[in-house]
């Protein structure tokens, strides 16, 4: 729409501001897209040469942002010069073929000068550019030249206040009119050199019939066709230079393939030596000139023969010299009159840098997804709406759900329930406001369970700072919000602990006081017999925490050493139930003891084995009302015992017993009968029985139903009925044992030996490693008694061999050496040893630990 304008003349550089070009920020140039469009206009000059203008308009328009975009050309009109608008594209498209006087036109200003102009509000200097609407704010006009000189612009116009040209814009704008003007030149020129070559010789035919009756006029017709020639030849030359110009490789041959013109930019694309055809070209190039082309040849071949273009084709060429480049093809057939093919012109453009920039970001996008995939962290990428659209490997391994399953907003749905109203309310406000992101929330796992993790995201812009959405990171943390439960329940037991703990020392500490102020009463005296035994009481209550304190203490730090031994349980339960009987006795409770018919032995300390049991029974006493009922009953469970400590007490909530073994929790306390105590004695009682390689497991039906300790032990291999019975008897202990004593000290092996026979074993003494190895066949011993220090082969050697010996795998190794420490006995486990006893021998220890194995 032209609206009318009062703008009023000023001088021209009051609208020129060429300058500010190179001033303002400069857009990422898109090579690419300038790619593309070079292609495109490559493709139109080989359909339709005469629409390459309008073509060219279009293109700009797009690659530059501009509102519209055209192509002005000079004539001249009854002797005076104007332009015409040849291509227009955009708002200005309804202008297509108007015309405008030269002097009006900014246009003029560009021929004039030969160079690249940029106006701002033009209209106040050109009257014919003001009334339009909406105005013209910039306008970028680049010449438009023809066998060197400006025979027009190509120029670009911005409507609007905030879309300014930058240097890009003019880069761009000049190089695709430098290749449309030059293409376009040549193809009209080589339509115009073979229509005027048709022109002549039809011309030269005629003339020569007629000169053939008119000899007079003979040289001056070959004289006119001396200046035919010349002007030919002028032509070529232009076309020739019209050719060279053009940024690209541009070649023509016949219809044989034969090179009958190139330009300069195909012979450096060659890289042939210098002022000779390009040894690429051509048909049969290739074969001829040494070196392999045939996927560069072989298209021109095709189009030759069929006469269909190539389009776009890229290939990787080899050049004579051994380099190699990436091209884009072009191959127009030309054809005659009649339609047959006369040859071929191949437009080529090297695309090496294009192609070497998508193999780089092809490269690091496999290096981000690699490292994306191989990080045991999930990462994603939302789109302007917050809907997924990327996300890696561990993502889906996480959370066992395809692709398709976790594109669009589906994601919601993983998030927990409780977590999911707040956490994708703030992260949808993140992506409105555009601002980086944090949160916690839940994950559901593949397999179900909830998983907390830390979320991170920052926006992603573009290269035209353009939201294209959130990039984000979500760590699982889930052990480390568990271990943070953890530390704030420990705390809270703790102080619980302190609680209880001056509490329970305040307890005695009552009487004692009380009793402090009694003895200073004028009649204390009188009550001093019972005020002391009060305070006896009260001093060992307190002395009895004060040793659980240190006891669990301890134990926590690995500070109590085994003193392991064969032991009868009936022994242990006996010992655990006279600790236990006046608390017992104290609630007139009802305790019933069952123990199995057979022996069974454990191997055990005896003194820690009876604690464990005595702080069961005093449990079941504490926490069952007067007159209760108390079992305690052991039985055989494959290689194990069990020992179950019932009673009808006040129970365990189910949902406590899980915390029951905890330090500083009392059982019993949540089911509302707290006893006193400081809640560490099942926590010892667990730590001692996995000490002796066993478990504990407490069970209750709930409140007011009773509970059950079930402590569960290995067994030690029990011996023969009869040896019993001959021990009983006093038989010898050790008949039917074969023992190999080894010790260097010959004295110390011969008087252990004549002992263990005494004892009724069949004993050998031998002083050394390699005598030992070779008493072992004719002896076979059940047990070998074994010296660590010895020369030449010492005792963890000796018992290493035997070990490797499938033959003595029976065989029950003992250390015999005056090292006793820990360390000691573990190099002495971890050399194959059954047991470990110092010097001298404690022979009844021995006795009952080789009592623990049949004789084979």
């Amino acid at each position: 729409m032209v609206t009318q304008s009062s703008a009023v003349p000023s001088r021209i550089d009051d609208v020129l501001i060429t300058a500010e070009l190179e001033q303002r920020p400069r857009r990422p140039p898109d090579h690419a897209a300038e790619n593309r469009a070079m292609a495109a206009l490559a493709r139109q000059l080989a359909a339709d040469p005469h629409g390459a203008p309008q073509k060219l308009a279009e293109l700009v328009l797009d690659l530059c942002d501009a509102d519209s975009a055209g192509i002005s050309l000079l004539e001249e009109r009854d002797g005076e010069r104007i332009f015409r608008w040849q291509a227009a594209a955009g708002l200005f498209a309804d202008h297509l073929g108007g015309t405008i006087d030269y002097a009006r036109s900014p246009c003029g200003v560009v021929v004039e000068r030969n160079q690249t102009m940029l106006m701002r509000h033009g209209e106040r200097y050109f009257s014919a550019m003001a009334g339009f609407d909406p105005p013209m704010i910039e306008i970028l006009l680049v010449p438009w030249r023809a066998e060197g000189r400006a025979v027009g612009t190509v120029w670009l116009i911005s409507n609007r206040s905030g879309r300014q040209f930058d240097a890009e814009d003019a880069r761009v704008l000049r190089n695709l009119a430098d290749f449309a003007a030059a293409a376009y030149q040549t193809i009209v020129a080589l339509e115009e050199t073979a229509e005027s070559r048709r022109e002549l010789v039809q011309a030269a035919e005629e003339r020569t019939r007629v000169l053939a009756g008119h000899n007079r006029m003979l040289e001056h017709e070959i004289a006119q066709r001396r200046q035919a020639d010349d002007a030919l030849r002028a032509s070529e030359q232009r076309y020739r230079d019209l050719i060279g110009a053009i940024p690209a490789g541009v070649v023509a041959c016949d219809a044989a393939g034969t090179v009958v013109f190139y330009n300069a930019c195909a012979a450096q694309l060659c890289a042939g030596p210098p002022g000779e055809a390009p040894a690429c070209w051509g048909a049969d190039a290739c074969a001829a000139n040494g070196h392999s082309l045939a996927n560069f040849t072989a298209p021109l071949h095709d189009v030759l023969a069929g006469g269909e273009p190539v389009v776009d084709r890229e290939l990787a060429i080899e050049r004579p010299d051994g380099s190699r480049i990436d091209v884009l093809l072009n191959i127009t057939p030309l054809r005659d009159h009649a339609g047959a093919v006369t040859g071929a012109v191949n437009i080529v453009q090297d695309i090496t840098a294009r192609k070497r920039v998508e193999t780089a970001l092809r490269a690091s996008e496999l290096r981000f997804r690699t490292l994306a995939d191989t990080v045991p962290v999930l990462i994603w990428q939302n789109d302007e709406v917050g809907r997924n659209v990327y996300v890696n490997q561990y993502y889906l391994d996480f959370t066992g759900l395809g692709l398709e399953d976790v594109m669009g907003v589906r994601w919601h749905d993983l998030v927990h329930p409780d977590d999911a109203p707040g956490y994708i309310a703030d992260y949808m406000d993140a992506v409105r406001t555009r601002r980086p992101w944090r949160n916690l929330d839940r994950v559901r796992r593949r397999d179900g369970q909830w998983r907390w993790f830390d979320n991170y995201a920052q926006p992603l812009f573009g290269p035209d700072g353009k939201y294209a959405g959130h990039v984000g990171a979500s760590l699982d943390i889930t052990d480390a919000v568990l271990a943070e439960q953890a530390l704030k329940e420990t705390d809270r037991r703790k102080d619980e602990f302190l609680a209880v703990l001056a509490h329970e020392l305040r307890n005695p500490l009552a009487p004692i006081s009380n009793a402090v102020h009694l003895l200073r009463h004028p009649d204390g005296r009188r009550r001093a017999d019972r005020l002391v035994e009060m305070l006896g009481r009260q001093v060992r209550q307190m002395i009895k925490l004060v040793d659980d304190l240190l006891e669990i203490s301890r134990i926590t730090r690995d500070k109590i050493e085994l003193d392991s031994q064969p032991l009868l349980l009936a022994d242990v339960v006996h010992a655990a139930v006279e600790t236990s009987r006046p608390l017992i006795d104290q609630h007139h409770h009802h305790l019933d003891v069952r123990l199995p018919d057979e022996p069974l032995t454990v191997h055990a300390d005896s003194v820690r084995l009876t604690q464990v049991l005595a702080n069961l029974l005093n449990n079941a006493a504490k926490y069952t009302d007067h007159g209760g009922r108390i079992e305690l009953e052991a039985r055989r469970a494959g290689l194990d015992v069990e020992i179950a400590v019932r009673d009808n007490g006040i129970g365990i909530p189910a949902g406590h017993l899980p915390e029951v073994f905890d330090m500083f929790t009392q059982a019993h306390r949540a089911a509302g009968r707290g006893q006193g105590g400081l809640g560490i004695g099942l926590a010892m009682v667990r730590s001692l029985v996995q000490m002796h390689g066993g478990t504990v497991e407490a069970r209750s039906a709930g409140a007011g139903r009773g509970s059950e300790f079930l402590v569960r032990l290995p067994l030690a291999e029990a011996h023969d009925a009869d040896d019993d019975a001959d021990a009983a008897a006093g038989a010898a202990p050790l008949a039917g044992q074969r023992i190999l004593v080894v010790d260097d000290n010959r004295d110390a092996a011969d008087t252990l030996a004549m002992l263990l026979e005494a004892d009724g074993a069949q004993a050998r003494a031998v002083y050394g490693g390699e005598a030992a190895l070779e008493a072992l066949p004719s002896l076979r011993p059940h047990t070998v008694l074994l010296d660590l220090g010895m020369p030449e082969m010492d005792g963890l050697e000796v018992a290493r061999r035997i070990r490797a010996e499938p033959a003595w795998a029976g065989v029950r190794i003992v250390a015999l050496t005056g090292w006793g420490q820990e360390s000691d006995r573990e190099r002495t486990r971890g050399a194959g040893f059954d047991f470990h006893l110092t010097k001298p021998v404690d022979l009844a220890l021995l006795h009952a630990w080789l009592g623990t194995r049949r004789t084979q």
